[in-house]
């Protein structure tokens, strides 16, 4: 990507604010323009900084700024989103944490990917308009597969790739396995689970209307996708622990 000099102007997610020098922070934002970048936010700890409130963590927020490789120079900054709805609720603010951490961990500086920006956005805007967050996090977790070159297989056995007959999931092959290669260390599941199953690996953040997943089944769903994110990505998410946590409560 070639990294402009002048002014620019772009709409971006606020992942990350860590204080800088005395009065100033520096923010990192995904950039719907120019991906992740962090930016130096001059002043913005002083208490008559304009800038402030935009440059919080997990606001939506329009930033005007000076792109380098490296430390960006912000020059101003208005917010679009708080997503106040998510900030009051400790256990919506913990699942939007972990978007925006795998976010933070799996990207690049100055990579812009149009895909990452809306499904996180999207995903936010999910949480904080008051849609259920087992399904979010269902879906955002088959989106993390996917971004990692995982995706699990659900249309067809993993082992054979037969259609039909399909009895259970391998969570060591990752995906569908019919019910001549179950084995005893595959979870069978009956068939409503599994279309669930399947839906939550092929649908994206926008159809989430179109997601129906039993509720005694959203936890075993849940705990399934777990695993595959840990075992087959390599990414640590210290987002996790807090989520397990408030899950105990």
């Amino acid at each position: 990507m070639t990294i402009k000099k002048e002014e620019v102007v772009s709409l971006g997610i606020v992942l990350k604010t860590h204080p800088y020098k005395e009065s100033d922070s520096l923010v990192t934002v995904y950039f719907k323009d120019y991906g992740k970048m962090t930016l130096i936010a001059r002043g913005v700890k002083k208490l008559k900084s304009k800038n402030a409130s935009a440059c919080q963590s997990l606001t939506l927020s329009e930033f005007t700024f000076i792109p380098r490789n490296g430390l960006s120079t912000m020059i101003k900054a208005s917010s679009v989103d708080f997503y106040r709805y998510i900030k009051e609720n400790l256990e919506l603010e913990a699942y939007a944490s972990y978007f925006m951490e795998f976010v933070l961990k799996n990207e690049e500086d100055n990579q812009p990917d149009l895909e990452i920006f809306d499904t996180l956005k999207k995903s936010l805007d999910a949480l904080n308009h008051g849609y259920p967050y087992p399904l979010v996090y269902l879906l955002y977790n088959a989106f993390i597969l996917k971004r990692c070159g995982m995706a699990l297989q659900v249309d067809g056995c993993v082992r054979c790739l037969r259609q039909d007959h399909i009895a259970g999931i391998s969570l060591e092959d990752g995906g569908f396995v019919c019910h001549d290669c179950l084995s005893l260390h595959d979870k069978q599941l009956d068939k409503v689970t599994l279309k669930a199953f399947r839906h939550i690996n092929k649908l994206s953040i926008d159809s989430i209307d179109q997601l129906k997943v039993p509720d005694e089944s959203i936890d075993l769903l849940m705990e399934i996708m777990d695993y595959y994110v840990d075992e087959m990505t390599g990414i640590l998410f210290k987002t996790k622990k807090m989520i397990q946590s408030l899950s105990k409560i």
